[in-house]
Order: structure tokens, then C-alpha cells, then sequence
């Protein structure tokens, strides 16, 4: 079930992201103000802290989502998604062999 979920999220993710480009205009390369440039560190470290940022930011600027994602971001988000999941796995690993271990 975690891995459909994962799958759909990753579709989504992605499809959002080529669908984005296609109309959007990429602000990272480089970041024109201060304020594009905290949401591209933003965006570097995960979609729910762009998104965070993009909302917080809305009172005193109109900015996008889209135009802060390109291909290798959300590439990158998922790489830490399946990196968390392996090691979310591996530790749930870890706890089940020491378990079974005290048996």
C-alpha cells in the first residue's frame, strides 16, 4: 500500500513540476531579489517548506509555486523521499530484529 502511495505521490509530484515549466518562468538561475532566493533555499530543501514560504510571502508578494520547481528539483525531492523510506525501513528493521531478539 506505501508503495502506490508513493508511486501517486510521485507522479503527482512530477507531473505538477513538467507541467509547471511548460508555462512557468524558472527564478533560480539566478535568483533575481532577495525574496527569490529564499524561496529557492526553500525549495532546495523540501516542497512543504517552498510551499510554506510561497504562503507566508503572499501579503507582500504574488508568488508562485511553479516557478521555483524545475526537473532536477523534483528529482531531488524524490531522491530524499526514497532516502527517508530506506531509512524509515531500515529502522523499522533494526526495531523488529531487536524484538525478536529478546524473545
Amino acid at each position: 500500500m506505501k508503495s502506490i502511495v508513493t508511486r501517486v505521490f510521485s507522479t503527482v509530484v512530477l507531473g505538477i513540476a513538467f507541467a509547471a515549466t511548460a508555462h512557468a518562468e524558472y527564478r533560480c538561475d539566478p535568483a533575481p531579489t532577495w525574496i527569490d532566493q529564499r524561496a529557492c533555499e526553500a525549495a532546495e530543501e523540501s516542497p512543504q517548506a517552498l510551499r510554506q514560504y510561497v504562503q507566508r510571502m503572499r501579503w507582500f508578494t504574488n508568488l508562485q509555486f511553479s516557478d521555483y520547481v524545475n526537473e532536477n528539483t523534483a528529482q531531488s525531492w524524490e531522491a530524499k523521499k526514497r532516502e527517508m523510506a530506506a531509512r524509515k525501513s531500515s529502522e523499522d528493521d533494526a526495531i523488529s530484529v531487536a524484538f525478536s531478539d529478546r524473545g
